[in-house]
C-alpha cells in the first residue's frame, strides 16, 4: 500500500514526487509510466524553453519560481541542466513603446538596429504578415536540456527511496465505496466514493492518494469515470535545420552576454531555438485553427508542414535560414486548456489532477510540484519563491484569465 501513487513520469511527476518527499520524507511513493526510463512522452519532445514573459500573474508566479529553483540547481548545487538565459526576442509587427512593458519585470524593448539579422522592413499581404516595428527580448529566459532536468529529479528521488515503475500501462482507476455494502453494482451514487487503487497491465496497485500527472493520456483515465481532466491534446511539431549560415549565426551575442543567439519568434508565431552544440536551430510554430484536436498514437512530424506553413517565414523575416535544410525532426503534443492556457492542479475525492499545461510543463514544473504537495497535503496556499497562491487560483472553479502569449 502506497501513501501516493503517481502517474506519469515526465516533468511534473517527477517534480511532484519530489516536493511531496521532501515534505513527507516517510511517505510510501510510487512513480509508474508507460514508458521504459523517465520523461519520454511530450517532456522529452518540447522545444525546451523556458521564460516568465506571461500576461497573467498565476504564470507568471508559476514560471518565474520554477526558473528560479532550476538556476540555483544548476550554479549553487552545481547540476548542469544545460540551462542558458540566451533570452526569447520576441519580432512583432505591432508599435509597443516601454508603457507597454511596465507590467512586465524582465523584458526590454530592443533599440539597437538589428536590420543586418533580420529583414525589417518586408510585409506580405498575401501572407497576411507585415513589417517588424517593434523587438522586445524578455531576458530571464532561455533554453534548458530536459533529459537533464529531468535527470536531476529523478536521481534525488532514487536517493530518497521513491519507487518507479516503467512499462507500465494504467487500464482504470478503481472507484470504490468507504464502507462497502458487498452489493454487486456498488458503489451507488449515494455512497461516498474514493480512488482506492489503479489497475495497471502488471495487477491492481492500491494508494491512498493517486496523482495523475499524465498529460495529454490524462482524459483516457478519468473520462470512464466522468471525471473532467479539462485536456485537449494536440499535435505540435519540431524541425531541426542546419546551414552555413546558421552556423555563423548561432553564437551571435548581440543581444545577452551568453555568446548563443535568442530562442526568437516571428510574426505568426513561427519560433526558432537554438541547439548551439550541434549549430542548428529547432523550428515550429503552433497551428490551431485547421490542426484537430486529437490524441495521435505515434505522432509524427510533416516535412511538407515545415516546407509551407514555417519556411516562408523564414525566408521573408530571416536570411540565415535560407540555405538551411531540415535534418531531423519529431513530433509531440500540447494538453490545452482552451479556456486560458494556464494550469490545473486540483483535487477530486483523494485524486490529484495535472492538467491544461498548454506548452509550458517544463517551465513551470517545479512549482506545478510544489502546488501538487501544498494539495497533497491539504495547504490553503503554496509559497513559490514569486509569491503565494491559493489553491483554488489553480482549480478549474477559478475566474480564468487568458493568457496571451501562447507559443
Amino acid at each position: 500500500m502506497y501513501d501516493a501513487i503517481i502517474v506519469g513520469a515526465g516533468i511534473t511527476g517527477l517534480s511532484s514526487a519530489y516536493h511531496i518527499k521532501m515534505r513527507n520524507p516517510d511517505a510510501r511513493i510510487l512513480v509508474i509510466d508507460r514508458y521504459g526510463t523517465f520523461s519520454q512522452g511530450n517532456t522529452g519532445r518540447s522545444a525546451a524553453g523556458f521564460r516568465d514573459f506571461f500576461s497573467s500573474r498565476l504564470n507568471y508566479i508559476l514560471s518565474a519560481s520554477s526558473i528560479s529553483f532550476y538556476k540555483h540547481v544548476q550554479e549553487d548545487l552545481k547540476y548542469d541542466l544545460g540551462m542558458i538565459f540566451n533570452g526569447y526576442l520576441f519580432l512583432l509587427d505591432k508599435e509597443y513603446d516601454k508603457n507597454d512593458l511596465l507590467k512586465y519585470k524582465h523584458a526590454r524593448i530592443i533599440e539597437d538596429d538589428i536590420s543586418d539579422i533580420f529583414n525589417m522592413k518586408n510585409d506580405n499581404d498575401l501572407m497576411n504578415v507585415a513589417s517588424i516595428k517593434t523587438a522586445i527580448l524578455s531576458e530571464n529566459a532561455g533554453i534548458i536540456e530536459p533529459d537533464k532536468l529531468s535527470s536531476f529529479y529523478y536521481k534525488k528521488l532514487l536517493e530518497m527511496n521513491v519507487d518507479f515503475m516503467f512499462r507500465t500501462e494504467v487500464k482504470r482507476l478503481i472507484l470504490s465505496p468507504r464502507r462497502p455494502l458487498d452489493y454487486a453494482g456498488e458503489p451507488f451514487i449515494w455512497q461516498d466514493k474514493y480512488i482506492s487503487g489503479i489497475e495497471t497491465d502488471h495487477g491492481i496497485i492500491n494508494g491512498d492518494t493517486i496523482i495523475l500527472c499524465s498529460d495529454v493520456w490524462t482524459p483516457l483515465i478519468t473520462d470512464p469515470l466522468g471525471i473532467d481532466s479539462y485536456i485537449k491534446p494536440k499535435k505540435r511539431q519540431v524541425f531541426q535545420i542546419s546551414g552555413p549560415e546558421i552556423e555563423k549565426i548561432i553564437r551571435m551575442d548581440r543581444f545577452t552576454d551568453t555568446n548563443v543567439f535568442p530562442f526568437t519568434v516571428f510574426p505568426s508565431g513561427s519560433y526558432i531555438r537554438p541547439v548551439p552544440d550541434n549549430s542548428s536551430f529547432w523550428a515550429g510554430v503552433a497551428d490551431n485553427t485547421g490542426r484537430p484536436f486529437k490524441l495521435d498514437d505515434d505522432p509524427r512530424a510533416e516535412i511538407d508542414f515545415y516546407n509551407y506553413n514555417i519556411k516562408p517565414i523564414f525566408d521573408l523575416y530571416f536570411p540565415a535560414t535560407r540555405s538551411s535544410k531540415v535534418t531531423t525532426m519529431w513530433a509531440g503534443h500540447y494538453a490545452y486548456n482552451t479556456i486560458d492556457y494556464t494550469p490545473y492542479v486540483f483535487r477530486n475525492m483523494n485524486l490529484i489532477i495535472v492538467s491544461g499545461t498548454s506548452g509550458s510543463g517544463i517551465m513551470k514544473g517545479d512549482s506545478i510540484g510544489r502546488s501538487v504537495a501544498a494539495i497533497y497535503m491539504h495547504d490553503k496556499y503554496v509559497d513559490l519563491s514569486e509569491g503565494r497562491i491559493d489553491i483554488n487560483d489553480l482549480s478549474p472553479l477559478r475566474t480564468p484569465q487568458r493568457e496571451e502569449i501562447v507559443l
